[in-house]
């Protein structure tokens, strides 16, 4: 098994509904045969840098996950007869799936991400915080100091 991301581009023009049921469909296509879904991030609806085939707009998806390179083969097969779908992009990203890894760094990046949204809500900005790590540096090498003699 193998670590994947795939991003592709739906029409924009579909309903809510619709989008999300496109969305289940192909992560369906990937669990049906075995993948493990890491992450579904909905990029949601944004402008493309040129036209493809006649829209300038388009809704993004992510998806990070393990699998074999036979699901992948078939949810592209899929994508290109699929017309909802404007582009897909799919990048092995390691020959070798590690879900523990992968659950360790989103919960890392999770716990990083609710700290610096509570600095934030507390009003605290980066640069107190830098200012709070020199004040520690300095005290630090005071106590060394005092421990040599």
């Amino acid at each position: 098994m193998r670590h994947y991301e795939t991003l592709f581009i739906i029409n924009p023009e579909l309903t809510e509904e619709d989008t999300a049921a496109v969305v289940e469909k192909f992560s369906g296509i990937l669990t049906d045969r075995g993948a493990n879904m890491v992450k579904i991030d909905l990029w949601g609806r944004r402008r493309m840098a040129f036209l493809v085939k006649k829209f300038n707009k388009g809704f993004y998806v992510l998806f990070d996950y393990g699998a074999d390179p036979a699901a992948v083969a078939e949810m592209e097969r899929i994508f290109k007869i699929d017309e909802q779908i404007l582009r897909f992009l799919t990048v092995k990203k390691a020959d070798e799936f590690d879900a523990e890894a992968v659950a360790r760094a989103q919960a890392e990046a999770e716990a990083k991400a609710a700290a610096r949204a509570a600095r934030e809500a507390q009003g605290e900005d980066e640069e107190d915080m830098d200012d709070l790590d020199e004040d520690d540096d300095e005290s630090g090498s005071d106590d060394e100091d005092e421990d040599e003699d």
